[in-house]
């Protein structure tokens, strides 16, 4: 395959009448001949129009289009080896739905359909897991018998083309009809793990309809992702199980601790949106949730005759108060799957950027970003949330205290902004 360097090497001066394109080319149209396939990204570039897959070279697609026009021939790879690179640049440390919809937007470029879904074996039946395209979101929780075609798919345990579903029995109108969606004709292959089938992969409606070697195509892919699929599947089972726990610590917490009953659900909602404004990566959004969902798990060391003292703390009671948060990150230090990055955030969320916080008086960059993420949102759901000693503040009001403590440096003007950002979206949605 010829990138960079070795494609402008390879045919300086034109002397190579034909060469061959990088694998993210998948056809091109020039002079009203088609070379390769068509895809359902394309790119034109003054008369010629280019069909490509995945992450592509704007520079390169230029460089192609000079050599065209020097007749040059640029010769697509092999299909097979364009789904390799397509499937090869998968990552599979994505959270599952990301991951689905990268694989299904990818199938549906390669073979130039409008829609795909991913199904998984569960016993009796195949269960959708997350679906691309207008029927996203609304067959999910519908479970498709095995006498479907997508049950026939599994149980032959081979690729198979359905190109008139209007006269085929075994079509399951059952998902047409919640997703508001026709499925005029399917390509779809059993997903495999070695010698083991785990699921199906469907890529619906094709214009003209599957051929062969679309049907070769999706045999292929199914092959090449069924480890990576498998991979993040089961790892969102165990998280959803560990998240399920965790909730279940900090709820009970919450209930020990009366006014601050949804308290620790609420912090890691406004701590995620937080991390998403400002460009965290799944992986470290997942552990700020972790984080966030147990940042006062060290009340649980803390007295009720103290944590649950209805008049004014003394300065004694405060100092024990304060000590939940080393207690939370010594009870977390303790978990298997909990690393240095969830710690900080029970740890350090009441430590302030000025120094004036707790339980260390850490400064500026010294406080980790899990702790100024949770600080604020801690901040924000304790005073625009109802308590029993006290009504909720006006959602401004909140606003303003907050800023006023941003510009006496003790949280980040940055996470304020994102903050503000968030509270703007809540109040323009519909209630």
């Amino acid at each position: 395959m010829l990138e960079g360097e070795s494609l402008r090497n390879e045919i300086k001066g034109f002397n190579c009448q034909v060469i061959e394109a990088p694998p993210w080319l998948s056809g091109y149209i020039y002079k009203d001949v088609l070379k390769g396939r068509r895809s359902s990204r394309s790119i034109k570039i003054q008369d010629i129009e280019f069909y490509v897959l995945g992450d592509y070279s704007e520079r390169l697609l230029n460089n192609m289009c000079r050599y065209l026009k020097g007749n040059v021939e640029i010769k697509p790879s092999d299909i097979s080896d364009q789904v390799v690179y397509v499937a090869a640049k998968l990552n599979s440390n994505l959270r599952l739905n990301d991951l689905l919809k990268d694989i299904q937007n990818e199938i549906c470029t390669i073979v130039n359909a409008s829609a795909a879904s991913i199904l998984m074996y569960e016993g009796d039946y195949l269960r959708f897991l997350v679906t691309v395209g207008r029927a996203s979101g609304k067959i999910e929780s519908i479970p498709v018998p095995m006498e479907s075609i997508a049950g026939r798919i599994f149980q032959e345990g081979r690729a198979m083309v359905f190109n008139d579903l209007e006269n085929n029995p075994a079509h399951f109108k059952g998902v047409d009809k919640a997703s508001q969606f026709k499925t005029k004709n399917i390509v779809g292959s059993p997903i495999w793990v070695e010698d083991e089938k785990i699921g199906v992969i469907e890529v619906l409606n094709k214009a003209d309809g599957f051929t062969v070697e679309d049907e070769k195509i999706v045999d292929l892919f199914a092959r090449l992702i069924g480890r990576k699929l498998l991979s993040s599947w089961r790892y969102e089972k165990f998280s959803g199980r560990f998240k399920k726990i965790l909730l279940g610590i900090a709820t009970a917490i919450d209930k020990r601790d009366n006014y601050t009953h949804q308290h620790s659900r609420n912090v890691a909602q406004y701590s995620v949106e937080l991390g998403r404004k400002l460009g965290l990566n799944q992986q470290a959004l997942e552990k700020l949730e972790f984080s966030a969902i147990l940042h006062d798990v060290g009340k649980i060391g803390i007295p009720d005759s103290i944590l649950l003292k209805a008049g004014k703390l003394t300065s004694e009671e405060f100092q024990i108060i304060k000590n939940h948060t080393v207690y939370g990150a010594e009870i977390l230090s303790g978990i298997k799957y909990v690393d240095v990055d969830i710690i900080s955030g029970a740890l350090e969320h009441h430590e302030r950027l000025d120094g004036s916080g707790y339980p260390h008086g850490k400064k500026d960059g010294d406080i980790s970003l899990f702790g100024q993420i949770i600080g604020v949102a801690d901040v924000f759901d304790a005073l625009s949330s109802r308590r029993t000693y006290k009504d909720a503040w006006q959602i401004n009001d909140v606003l303003q205290m907050i800023e006023e403590d941003v510009q006496k440096g003790k949280f980040s003007v940055e996470i304020f902004g994102k903050l503000k950002e968030i509270v703007e979206e809540m109040q323009s949605s519909p209630q």
